[in-house]
């Protein structure tokens, strides 16, 4: 799949949003979240139906991941 050769080649967002298009919003989330398109990443988990204790864990691992980053706002 185009997506995952993406994710191998490094171009981690346009992975994501090839794999959203095709409705793998999980493996589009992990994209997401590798690089740090926590927007995105969010979207992906409302598409995923996440609970609010999901959500939270998301939102906590993709804030520690983003500590110090500028390109996270």
């Amino acid at each position: 799949m185009y997506g995952e050769y993406l994710m191998s080649s490094g171009c981690c967002l346009e992975a994501g949003l090839i794999l959203a298009r095709s409705s793998h919003y999980e493996r589009a989330l992990a994209a997401f979240e590798d690089c740090l398109e926590w927007r995105q990443a969010v979207m992906m988990a409302s598409q995923l139906n996440y609970s609010e204790l999901q959500f939270t864990v998301l939102a906590r691992r993709l804030a520690g991941e983003c500590l110090g980053l500028s390109d996270c706002l």
